[in-house]
């Protein structure tokens, strides 16, 4: 077995051919200790309260209803099926913007309750969120887990969800006859999301500057949730933190924080490529790469597994990324994904994608 040392000595005199290698290296590395304690991305989001655990603060913790609970006049068997759909929403990595917006329409249709009929203007419709038989068969719009994520996959396709009002949102969905029937429901649905995880519908708490960014992802490092291929990628973070990073090796503000968002939502987060002006690394598209520039970021491991920019946890970071890149970023690997019949589909802010090697995701701002 190659010692990752042994790779990453080779990797500084022949940056270009031994890149896949020194990745190789590091995920041997990173599967020991990971495997102790991974499982399956459906349940990483459940994990963990605090900063580092589960989703973070970008998606709150595991929804929990305790005996007897009561918020804003919804009592325990509402409160857990709201939980389910928390709990779809976290599994498919929607922010809490979008898990208010599920609960919104769940209370505006049925008030939490899984019914089995309608109402008098469509008896045909059933479940939590009143779905029709194009939503599936009976029996999978009578499951909120399966009624959720049908939901949330259609709620991801309308343009612009996240800026929209919400029950214009809810209304592109659910196709009701009032645009403005679930206004009233975001308040009550906001109060059931702080209550079951501690989350907030306004979005995930994204350091503001670069150098708070990096000193939270000093914090994932010592955490052993941060891993870095090389340790000068690492360097350059903690001096960023620090305030002792020089001109040729600071990385723009918009691309630590987007590491915030990935250490947030997933239980380990490795990178392995950063600023290259500061390492004099030249590979792929050299100094007109957005790498020259501190404004990308490549992601070659989430939770110890590594990434194609194909596989599922790829599509998962892309999707857990784009609500917090500035509109107009762009990601790599899109042959890849052609190859491998993957398809992403709507994104907000990644708006363009570009051929890549299928050893990791990349990830560029403007």
């Amino acid at each position: 077995m190659i010692s990752a040392g042994a790779a990453a000595a080779h990797a500084v005199t022949h940056p270009k051919t031994t890149r896949n290698l020194l990745i190789v290296a590091a995920i041997i590395v990173l599967v020991v200790p990971v495997t102790l304690v991974a499982v399956p991305v459906s349940l990483v989001l459940a994990m963990g309260t605090n900063g580092f655990g589960g989703g973070g603060v970008c998606g709150g913790s595991s929804p929990s209803v305790e005996a007897g609970q009561n918020v804003d006049g919804y009592g325990p068997q509402q409160l857990k099926i709201a939980a389910t759909i928390i709990t779809v929403g976290q599994q498919m990595i929607v922010p809490p913007h979008g898990q208010t917006l599920a609960l919104m329409v769940a209370i505006g249709e049925s008030g939490l309750r899984n019914l089995d009929h309608g109402d008098a203007v469509d008896n045909t419709t059933i479940g939590v969120f009143q779905q029709g038989a194009g939503y599936g068969t009976p029996a999978e719009r009578m499951n909120p887990a399966t009624a959720a994520a049908a939901f949330y996959t259609r709620m991801l396709h309308v343009p612009d969800w996240q800026t929209l009002a919400p029950t214009l949102v809810a209304h592109a969905v659910q196709i009701n006859a009032d645009p403005n029937h679930y206004a009233p429901f975001w308040t009550p649905a906001e109060q059931v999301l702080a209550a079951l995880t501690g989350a907030s519908a306004g979005a995930c708490q994204v350091p503001a500057d670069a150098r708070a960014a990096a000193a939270v992802l000093v914090g994932a490092i010592q955490a052993k949730k941060l891993n870095f291929l090389e340790p000068r990628y690492q360097q350059q973070v903690v001096n960023m933190a620090d305030g002792t990073a020089t001109p040729d090796c600071t990385i723009d503000p918009h691309i630590l924080q987007l590491i915030v968002v990935a250490v947030q939502s997933f239980q380990q987060v490795g990178v392995s490529d950063l600023n290259r002006r500061c390492t004099g690394m030249t590979p792929g598209a050299g100094t007109a790469s957005a790498h020259w520039k501190g404004k990308a970021v490549d992601f070659y491991a989430i939770n110890g597994q590594s990434l194609t920019g194909a596989d599922t946890l790829s599509v998962q970071l892309i999707h857990a990324l784009d609500p917090y890149a500035p509109h107009g970023s762009s990601i790599g690997q899109s042959d890849c994904r052609s190859r491998a019949r993957v398809t992403l589909g709507v994104l907000t802010n990644l708006t363009s994608d570009f051929p890549d090697t299928c050893n990791h995701q990349h990830i560029q701002v403007p």
